[in-house]
């Protein structure tokens, strides 16, 4: 058993050059296993994310509003990772993509606005009601018959709606198949 031991010693030590070989590839190939790992993986959650916010977004257009307590990209994979498709998608792809976020990302901010106003306590809320300012709008030249107080969330809304109707769904389209395809790749396949 001793013999074997040293027997392998000393080839490993006449060999140096072809050991150090054989552990730089292995080195090589886990490293490119674990970047081509690491790109299926976001891929995936690329398209679990768009899956997520066109199902909230067509929820939105059969009932015209969001749940004030969801959003639509809980995460954002796609900004985290974006390097790691731009070999594989056009620049035409890529725009489609961060457009679909630029949007989505814009949609959680405005319903975040809405809840914010909504869930704010009832004392820091001042809507004023004309008989308590008419010197104002008797002032300003403005009939109290005809002020109405402004919801100063209604702006809010209607750019939320704009954006919503005006969003393109991605999920069903070639450039989220090249990211499908992306993200089904075998373990074993390098390249």
């Amino acid at each position: 058993m001793i013999n074997t031991l040293t027997f392998i010693a000393n080839l490993l030590n006449k060999n140096i050059g072809v050991v150090t070989f054989l552990v730089g590839s292995i080195a090589i190939y886990l490293y490119i296993r674990q970047k081509k790992d690491h790109e299926r993986e976001a891929a995936h959650l690329i398209l679990q994310e768009i899956r997520y916010a066109e199902k909230q977004m067509r929820k939105y257009k059969e009932f015209r509003q969001y749940k004030l307590s969801d959003r639509l990209l809980p995460t954002n994979n796609w900004n985290e990772n974006i390097n790691l498709f731009v070999k594989d998608l056009k620049e035409t792809d890529i725009d489609l993509i961060n457009d679909f976020y630029a949007k989505s990302t814009y949609i959680d901010i405005m319903i975040r606005k809405i809840s914010d106003w909504k869930t704010q306590p009832l004392k820091s809320i001042s809507i004023s009601s004309p008989l308590q300012q008419p010197s104002i709008t008797a002032q300003q030249g403005v009939d109290p018959q005809i002020f109405q107080p402004i919801d100063p969330m209604q702006s809010t809304q209607v750019i939320l709606n704009e954006v919503s109707d005006n969003i393109e769904f991605i999920y069903n389209t070639p450039v989220v198949e090249k990211l499908r395809k992306i993200s089904e790749k075998r373990k074993y396949h390098l390249i």
